[in-house]
Formats: C-alpha cells, sequence, structure tokens
C-alpha cells in the first residue's frame, strides 16, 4: 500500500478494500470492525458551546437521511473541521451574499447540542474566524488555488480572539485603529491586510446622521456586539461628545448584515465603507483601522496556513478586493513583527 492510500485512509477519504482491511486490523491489532466504527468524539462550537457527537456511522445516517421525515427547524447545519485535539463545528446556515445557495454542511446539531453526521462529511479544514467579508474571497481563492477546505466563521474581533485563545480556531481576521490592536492571547504570526473606514451608514435622503443627532434624537442604530470594533469605534465617539454610551438599536451579525438592514429602511447602522457602498448607502468615518491575519504559530507551517499566507502576496487578492472598494492595500501581505 503507498504512503497516500494509507493517509487517505487514515483521514477518512478512502475505504480500503477488504485484503487491506484484514491486512491493516492485523497489524493494529485489532478487529476488522473496529476499523470502520465512527468514533464518539467531543464537539466544540467555534463560539465555545459544548456538543456530544452521535455514535450513528456515515452509512447509517445515510440510510436515515433517506428514509426519516424532514428534520425539524430546530437543528442547525454545521460543517467541521479538526483543530488540534478538537473538532470544531462552524455554523453553515448562510449562502453567499447577493445569491440564492444554501451552504454545504457535514453534519447537524439538533436542539439538544448532538451532532449528528451527514454523509461524505469532511474534517479536514482549516478555520479562519473573522468579520471581515474579504475573507469569503480568501478562501474561495485558496480552495480554487490550492485545494485546501478553508472554513470561515464569521465573528466579531473580540470573539475571534477568544476562540483563537481556545484552540477552537487555526486563524483569525482581527480590526482596530492603528497601534491599538490587543496583544495576542497566544503566539501567532501576524500578516497586514488592509485598513478601511468603520462608520455610521444611511439611506436617508437628508444625509447621515451625525453622532451629535444619533445622541440628541435617540435614533435607532443597528449595532454589533459589544466585542466588535465597530461597535468600540461607536461607543468612542458617543464618548467624546459626552453622550451616553447606549443607543437604542438591533445587533446585526456584522457588516453586511448591518447594511443590509439599513438598505431595508433602518435609519442608521454601524459598519465598514465597503459594505456601505455595496448597499448604495451614504457613508461616514468613524476610525480608520488596521486589519490584520493572525496565524496560531502553532499550525503557522500547515499546507493550508502555507497557501493563505502566499495568497495574502498574489494580485489575484488584491484585483478583487480592489473592484469591491473601501480597501486600502497598500502593506497587505507584508508580515507584522
Amino acid at each position: 500500500m503507498s504512503r497516500q492510500l494509507i493517509s487517505a485512509v487514515e483521514n477518512g477519504r478512502h475505504l480500503p478494500n477488504v485484503h487491506a482491511a484484514i491486512t491493516i486490523a492485523q497489524v493494529l491489532g485489532v478487529a476488522v470492525e473496529d476499523l470502520f466504527a465512527e468514533p464518539t468524539q467531543q464537539v466544540v462550537s467555534i463560539f465555545g458551546d459544548a456538543l456530544s457527537a452521535s455514535d450513528q456511522t456515515r452509512d447509517q445516517t445515510r440510510d436515515q437521511t433517506r428514509s426519516s421525515p424532514a428534520r425539524p427547524i430546530t437543528s442547525s447545519p454545521v460543517a467541521l473541521a479538526q483543530v488540534g485535539e478538537s473538532l470544531v463545528a462552524v455554523p453553515a446556515q448562510h449562502g453567499v451574499v447577493n445569491a440564492e445557495r444554501w451552504a454545504l454542511a457535514d453534519a447537524m446539531v439538533t436542539a439538544d447540542g448532538v451532532v449528528e453526521m451527514l454523509a461524505d462529511a469532511q474534517r479536514d479544514g482549516f478555520v479562519i474566524a473573522g468579520c471581515d467579508p474579504a475573507l469569503g474571497v480568501l478562501a474561495d481563492l485558496v480552495e480554487r488555488r490550492s485545494r485546501h477546505r478553508i472554513l470561515t466563521a464569521h465573528a466579531s474581533t473580540g470573539r475571534s480572539i477568544a476562540a483563537l485563545a481556545a484552540g477552537r480556531a487555526h486563524a483569525v481576521v482581527v480590526h482596530a485603529p492603528a497601534g491599538e490592536l490587543p496583544v495576542p492571547p497566544i503566539a501567532v504570526r501576524r500578516w497586514h491586510l488592509a485598513r478601511w473606514q468603520v462608520g455610521v451608514a444611511s439611506g436617508r435622503s437628508a444625509g447621515v446622521p451625525t453622532i451629535s443627532e444619533i445622541a440628541e434624537r435617540q435614533l435607532r442604530v443597528v449595532q454589533r456586539d459589544p466585542g466588535a470594533g465597530t461597535q468600540l469605534a461607536f461607543t468612542r465617539a458617543l464618548t467624546r461628545i459626552g453622550a451616553p454610551a447606549v443607543i437604542r438599536g438591533p445587533v446585526a451579525e456584522g457588516h453586511v448584515d448591518a447594511a443590509r438592514r439599513v438598505a431595508a429602511g433602518a435609519a442608521a447602522g454601524l459598519t465598514m465603507e465597503a459594505a456601505a457602498r455595496s448597499f448604495g448607502l451614504g457613508f461616514e468615518a468613524l476610525e480608520e483601522h488596521e486589519v490584520e491575519v493572525w496565524i496560531s504559530a502553532q499550525w503557522a507551517s500547515l499546507p493550508a496556513a502555507l497557501a493563505v499566507i502566499e495568497m495574502l502576496g498574489d494580485s489575484a487578492l488584491w484585483s478583487r478586493l480592489g473592484l469591491i472598494g473601501g480597501y486600502d492595500l497598500t502593506a497587505i501581505a507584508q508580515e507584522v513583527a
């Protein structure tokens, strides 16, 4: 048996024939059926929620899926990837912005937190968390160029760093004003991605409301979670004018979601310039932020990590981000000491 074939068997990409299976079992000193048993493994969501894996085999899951009624809507689709000793579940509810497409899931998480594997599930992805929509472009280009599977998890800078520190992500994208990025909680290698503006977007004919107008009129503003760099910029802007730091408004999942809600009628929303422009909204900047890619030093030599690093310095990425607009790519791909 070739080394490549053994690797494919070990990673679940190939089932050995009967003769090979018997030989492997003899060498390992186990029963043949033990080679094909689906192991029960602790699964954790990228955001830290503990899950439990079903002991169903893939074949059993496939058969049940064909014969069982529709799953309840409380089941959540996830993609899976191994990060060290952890099998990490990444939400797979969403497709692509401005496109009608279902995301490809590897498993379902039931209402009681049990993970049920789907047929042909994969577990060999490279997980990157962050809130820059450019992650999708980066992931698609890496997969197209090198065939490495890149799973992107949308999360604010604060939640992304927490996932990295807990060993639930291989890499993250973070942003903050120049010189104000937090100290990495673990050893990382850092690369500059871009600079972009965060601020207030609005579709009002009267123009984008100022921070003073928002505070005085108590306008409802689409906001972000407390750990988001854009939300922190908004809080700093309110503090500078002596206004209360709390303004009413729904919390969006990210930059694109905030811009989409404003385009649908919200008075204003906190987002990045590129997202605001993509929906034809007015935009007033609050701060310019530095955007960096952090890869855990533990995983920086993985082939998928090397492919990500290589793509940062590739004109294929630069040209596509240039089409979106709002990205200052002057120092892209420079490693930060």
